[in-house]
């Protein structure tokens, strides 16, 4: 598809050289130093020709050299803006060779410091093994300094204008480095491996023509921009049968930014999702099988996942804010899983997280087969091999390049995004359908923006076309695109409950001077014409249709929609009319006040 833009005339965009760091041997402190240079051991402290961290004392005559731990070298000097927070960059090889990086918080050397010795040891840090040792690294931390000062910040993702990893910071000032500090760098997911060609052949390949491999792929590289551009966080939910290939959609979104480990799952509490959304700031959190968390905490989750903020708990130092797309997967949607808990959704979460069929055909996940595939188990099972071999560089990469040439990504995701909802938004569209497709158009701008950097190998267009798909596809399923959700529902309860309860629960009102007329139970109002008149109505009693009619929505609202819909007998009170229905004669001489609702609400159409 051909997308017209207005971006000027100019270099196309192209990748980056890459992000080179720097090793500074001197930096400008803020600390009240005029500078860092790169400082001797200290005293006491060497290393010897078998790498190993020794110390000597060097009070002694014949100091006895007591071994530490392999090689463990401090780097630089952290603490936040505030001169608080202070840390240590600490680096070292684990027994295969691999090169470990850590910026460790000064305060995890507090009391024994178990904590601190037991990230090392996972991390592959040989040694440690008597309290001495341990002690004596103790020391060693503390009086380290490193050859610079950097910054500390305690979540990934944008801080100014430089992006932050746990591993390296991408477009930060050498005068001013910028270093990811925790507690416990195990449980941050962004792990690399392979090529972006091969990435590019092996995995987003399988994108092409098929939507929703191609949307989840979009949905990693649009998370990071959310911050930038001033998005609100939400989600995408894949609904749709087992065995469909959900999970595999799940895979190639996160092989962007990481290995199969990016994946978790919904199976915990709002509390403990806390953390892992925390943990994945400015980028795509994958969540899988939403059936397996108690439909009692969904509701919940979904709008503190998109809302951005963990609940406020007396004893945390600081609070847990993040900006994230969620993208799920699961048999059921939203509505269906709060029902099994007796509860209703509401617009806010049903926008906040936007349920798309996974299913798209005889595929199941795929919408079509790629060359050389015979059906889909087959695709399915080279997708999912593929992305646990090329991980991580993608995301990394488009985050160079997009920084590199900023101005005019920016401009490009703009362009793309504000095509999308001016070419898609249906007429007369709520205001929740548009905030819906403004989060589609921004997936479709994202994917974009990373074809056009050249890092998905996609032709121009295919993003937005299999964007499109998914949003067709989610607007198909909707009930009314002119309607807001709270307005459907409304309807849709007090035609449900008619339909559910008819003369059970509804005394005839023309018989109830009738002493031999059906006994009615548990009555929730009376049925029939008034005087002079010949269209049915339900008459519904007050209180009974607010305590157990509306469904969970405000009483004032489900009156106002019937009363929008010509639904509601209504009687004229001044300058406004009263929604409620005076006078009514119930026999006996007994006149009470109800809500009158006329018959006809049993042939309203959903699309109305």
């Amino acid at each position: 598809m051909a997308i017209k833009t207005d971006i000027p005339k100019g270099e196309p965009l192209k990748p980056s050289k890459g992000h080179e760091s720097t090793d500074l041997s001197m930096v400008k402190a803020s600390l009240g130093h005029d500078s860092l240079t790169a400082p001797a051991l200290p005293q006491g402290f060497h290393f010897d020709n078998n790498g190993y961290l020794i110390y000597k004392d060097p009070a002694a005559d014949e100091p006895t050299p007591i071994k530490i731990c392999s090689k463990l070298e401090v780097t630089a000097i952290t603490c936040d803006e505030n001169y608080m927070n202070y840390g240590r960059a600490l680096e070292f090889k684990d027994p295969l060779g691999k090169l470990k990086k850590w910026v460790m918080p000064m305060n995890m050397l507090a009391g024994r410091g178990d904590a601190l010795h037991g990230v090392l040891l996972d991390m592959g840090l040989k040694g440690l093994t008597t309290g001495k040792a341990k002690t004596l690294l103790a020391n060693y931390l503390h009086d380290c300094q490193g050859s610079k000062v950097a910054t500390c910040v305690f979540k990934t993702g944008w801080f100014g204008d430089a992006y932050v990893l746990p591993s390296e910071t991408i477009g930060d000032n050498p005068d001013k480095p910028i270093m990811f500090q925790t507690e416990n760098p195990l449980l941050v997911n962004f792990e690399q491996k392979g090529m972006l060609e091969a990435w590019q052949r092996d995995v987003a390949s399988f994108a092409v023509g098929n939507s929703r491999i191609c949307f989840a792929i979009s949905t990693a590289f649009t998370a990071p921009l959310l911050s930038l551009f001033g998005i609100e966080g939400g989600g995408f939910h894949l609904r749709g049968e087992s065995s469909k290939g959900k999970t595999i959609a799940l895979y190639a979104a996160g092989s962007v930014w990481g290995s199969h480990k990016r994946k978790r799952m919904w199976r915990a509490t709002s509390n403990g999702l806390e953390y892992t959304a925390f943990s994945h700031n400015d980028s795509l959190l994958c969540l899988d099988e939403m059936g397996e968390m108690s439909p009692r905490e969904i509701g919940g989750t979904v709008y503190m996942l998109a809302n951005g903020q963990a609940k406020q708990r007396a004893n945390d130092i600081r609070l847990k804010e993040w900006r994230l797309l969620f993208l799920s997967t699961g048999e059921l949607d939203l509505k269906t899983a709060m029902a099994a808990a007796g509860d209703t959704t509401k617009a806010g979460q049903e926008v906040r997280m936007l349920d798309i069929e996974a299913v798209c055909g005889e595929y199941g996940v795929f919408d079509t087969l790629l060359k050389g595939y015979e059906n889909s188990k087959q695709q399915a099972e080279s997708l999912l091999h593929n992305t646990a071999q090329n991980y991580g560089v993608a995301g990394v990469e488009f985050i160079k390049r997009f920084i590199a040439q900023k101005e005019r990504a920016s401009l490009l995701f703009r362009t793309i995004r504000e095509h999308f909802t001016n070419n898609l938004t249906p007429a007369n569209a709520n205001s929740q359908v548009s905030r819906a497709i403004n989060r589609f158009a921004i997936v479709a701008a994202g994917g974009e923006v990373a074809t056009e950097l050249k890092i998905t190998g996609w032709q121009p267009g295919e993003a937005y076309e299999r964007v499109r798909d998914c949003f067709n596809s989610w607007l198909n399923n909707l009930e009314s695109a002119n309607h807001s959700r709270e307005e459907v529902q409304a309807i849709s309860n007090i035609r449900g409950y008619i339909e559910l309860y008819g003369s059970g629960r509804f005394e005839s009102l023309n018989r109830v001077e009738d002493d031999h007329a059906p006994k009615v139970i548990q009555r929730a109002g009376w049925v029939g014409t008034l005087p002079m008149g010949s269209e049915v109505f339900y008459f519904f009693s007050q209180e009974h249709f607010k305590s157990e009619v509306c469904g969970g929505l405000d009483h004032r609202l489900v009156l106002k929609t019937l009363n929008k819909h010509g639904y509601l007998l209504t009687e004229s009170g001044g300058n406004t009319k009263r929604l409620a229905y005076r006078g009514l004669n119930i026999g006996g001489g007994q006149k009470i006040n109800v809500y009158a609702v006329n018959s006809k609400i049993l042939e309203h159409g959903g699309g109305d």
